[in-house]
């Protein structure tokens, strides 16, 4: 990137998508775990983010990814900030990447039909002769 261009949140958040959780498969700003991105005039980035569970084994890949794709784009130094608050749910992720990993349906399918009850069983009829009569 050209050293005289200023960094903002937005081309940050760009740089962002090139790193991918090894274990989803998806980037971490649609997977909805960036929750903040800050630059000073010295190019100097700030990264609040989590991970999708505390006991993820990959984070440390993850954010040494972050590191590196933010120094690629111009970031002078990074800082990476895990916080657990919020807790990351799949409702973070994007709409597109929710309807991509089938979360949603997509807005052209057709919801899927809903299975009606089946009716209930019609009352036992009473018995009739000498032991029906005993039982009523």
């Amino acid at each position: 990137m050209d050293t005289t261009t200023q960094l903002t949140a937005e081309i940050c958040r760009a740089a962002l998508r090139n790193v991918i959780d090894p274990e989803i498969y998806q980037n971490i700003v649609d997977l909805g775990l960036v929750y903040g991105v800050e630059v000073t005039p010295e190019q100097a980035v700030a990264v609040t983010m989590t991970l999708t569970t505390p006991h993820c084994p990959l984070g440390p890949q993850i954010i040494e990814n972050v590191e590196k794709e933010l120094r690629a784009v111009g970031a002078t130094a990074v800082t990476v900030e895990i916080v657990w608050s919020p807790p990351w749910t799949p409702d973070a992720m994007t709409p597109e990447l929710k309807r991509l990993l089938g979360i949603v349906p997509d807005e052209d399918e057709e919801p899927e039909p809903e299975l009606a009850a089946p009716p209930p069983p019609p009352p036992a009829k009473k018995k009739g002769g000498l032991l029906g009569w005993l039982f009523r």
